[in-house]
């Protein structure tokens, strides 16, 4: 609930400087990410996209780490669903990459210390905050699919939100609409993306036996939504049926 207040009070906020539509957010399921270019992350050290996967499956939101508005409440709300994963922050990463190539080490230290709190000293291993001069990061988005609009007279960046759950290898395994998630979502994304690497056998068997359903944004048990569509296929029928009786009680 705080979450979809929060949003809410973006929204207003948004509005209030000004109508203006969204760009586009079009990724593809198994798209490949270009994992030789090369970031600095918030402890100042440089490396590629590669090295800083570093094997593991990732969790990937773009934005910039001066974003007034949902960037830093997706960050916190990941942070903390993490934590109740029950997934060793030492097997994943969660990556934050900021789209603005005028953001420096020192905002990505900023953006690094508001996060910690949800993270936990544990949780705040798997995160890198990444930064790149060169416009690394919006270049990143773009192979993502993600289309973003600098607005000077606000000075913001207009631009979609969401996570990216990112294989070893930088295929997109799958996305998660920003806020929507539970912490199930999180772990199953991971170990989706993980090629069975990570999580229990109960994940695998679930996920053997499950679907992405894309209009809430969640993993639904295939099971789940079978009973749920005999239950309409039998309201429906018991309402055809006593439309029959009606009927026939006239005639």
């Amino acid at each position: 609930m705080t979450r979809w207040f929060m949003v809410l009070t973006v929204l207003i906020a948004a509005n209030g400087a000004g109508a203006m539509e969204r760009p586009s957010f079009d990724p593809h399921i198994g798209a490949q990410l270009d994992l030789d270019k090369v970031f600095r992350d918030a402890l100042g050290g440089e490396g590629k996209l590669s090295e800083i996967l570093g094997g593991r499956p990732a969790l990937l939101i773009f934005g910039y780490d001066k974003c007034p508005n949902l960037c830093g409440v997706t960050q916190q709300a990941v942070a903390s669903d993490l934590n109740k994963t029950n997934l060793d922050p030492e097997t994943y990463r969660a990556l934050f990459v900021s789209i603005d190539p005028s953001e420096t080490l020192q905002d990505a230290i900023s953006a690094k210390a508001e996060v910690a709190p949800s993270a936990g000293r544990k949780g705040l291993a798997a995160w890198r905050f990444l930064t790149s001069p060169d416009g690394t990061g919006a270049a990143l988005a773009a192979e993502a699919g993600i289309t973003f609009d600098r607005r000077d007279r606000i000075n913001q960046y207009v631009h979609p939100i969401a996570i990216i759950a990112l294989t070893p290898q930088g295929r997109i395994a799958q996305v998660l609409p920003a806020l929507t998630f539970e912490p199930r979502d999180l772990r199953l994304a991971l170990v989706e993306a993980s090629a069975g690497r990570l999580g229990s056998i109960a994940d695998h068997v679930f996920l053997l036996c499950s679907g992405f359903d894309t209009s809430k944004g969640r993993y639904t048990s295939t099971i789940e939504a079978a009973v749920k569509a005999a239950g309409v296929a039998t309201l429906l029928a018991l309402g055809a049926g006593l439309v029959m009786l009606t009927r026939r009680r006239r005639l």
